[in-house]
């Protein structure tokens, strides 16, 4: 099947209404929520934040990159002999084309780079891109949900696994469980086997789990250190708020650049965590310095792959 049979039939007219009607629809959002937001204050309260502060969030936000690009390259490594430059690259470009273009348009720059750089056909990109997004709900919604429910907890489990993953990166992140392999004797009938081999094989196995869940603990921390830096104290708020973020930003229709969404997730991911009234235009104020941040990051990230991209190069085999 071609990938204009797979392309909805939507024309030119049609999709840049619904994206100025998306951009209008943010830009009031963002209007309504900047109302209680004092700029200068904000703005002295970005210089004032220490500088260690922004070199530990930014060494975090490289640590997000590093896995992601190993969470690609634990699935296609073995497919395409993806180099790990090359999956950072992937990332970098599928990110910031994510974070920019309105309702999820930037998705299908994940299939292109593909597509156009591995020689994946679109049979296994699709799958590929699904299996991404569905174990990134399963693992944020976990983490989301634990950080809501219980701080303290969610906190001791994200740090267990960001030192399984760096454990993993240290040792060259070599599985030991493979598509074939039948975990601890469960795998007994055809179902669990399946079942099994969905979660663990395929698609970068229990390492894919491990680097996924790590990222969203590290981003998580980004988020949350710096909205408490910013003023958004306890700490269990920033928290809250960074967990609110990240499930608003999950939304499958989202604005240019996540306008207003990621601000608003924050209010409520705190509204969420206390019952204490809150001054919504200092948390929606701390929240555009942490979306500046991750913005500016994207953009940053691909632009120097496009710097470097004549160092690229194509995996040494076709996709199996």
């Amino acid at each position: 099947m071609s990938q204009h049979a797979l392309t909805p039939r939507v024309g030119p007219r049609a999709r840049r209404a619904v994206q100025a009607l998306s951009a209008v629809l943010a830009l009031g959002l963002l209007a309504w929520l900047l109302q209680g937001v004092d700029v200068h204050a904000l703005a002295d309260t970005a210089r004032r934040m220490p500088a260690a502060t922004w070199a530990l969030a930014l060494a975090g936000v490289a640590a997000t990159y590093v896995l992601r690009a190993a969470r690609l390259q634990a699935e296609w490594q073995g497919r395409t002999g993806a180099r790990f430059v090359d999956c950072l690259a992937l990332f970098a470009w599928h990110n910031a084309a994510v974070s920019l273009l309105p309702l999820r348009a930037g998705e299908a720059g994940y299939a292109w780079w593909l597509h156009r750089h591995w020689q994946v056909p679109l049979a296994q990109s699709l799958p590929s891109l699904l299996w991404l997004r569905l174990q990134d709900a399963a693992v944020l919604g976990t983490l989301v949900l634990a950080l809501l429910a219980s701080p303290g907890l969610a906190l001791s489990a994200v740090a267990a696994m960001a030192g399984l993953a760096a454990v993993l990166l240290r040792r060259g992140w070599h599985g030991t469980l493979h598509d074939g392999d039948d975990v601890h004797g469960a795998a007994r009938s055809p179902w669990p086997r399946r079942l099994l081999q969905g979660l663990y094989g395929g698609r970068g196995g229990w390492r894919s789990w491990a680097f996924c869940t790590a990222n969203w603990a590290i981003k998580l921390g980004v988020s949350a250190l710096l909205l408490q830096a910013a003023g958004l104290r306890p700490a269990a708020l920033g928290w809250c708020g960074a967990a609110g973020a990240e499930a608003g930003a999950a939304l499958p229709l989202q604005a240019p650049a996540g306008l207003g969404v990621f601000e608003a997730g924050v209010l409520a991911g705190v509204h969420a965590c206390t019952a204490t009234p809150v001054e919504a235009g200092a948390v929606v104020g701390a929240a555009l310095l942490v979306h500046a941040l991750w913005l500016l990051a994207s953009v940053g990230a691909a632009l120097a792959v496009l710097v470097a991209r004549r160092g690229l190069a194509a995996p040494l085999r076709a996709p199996s």
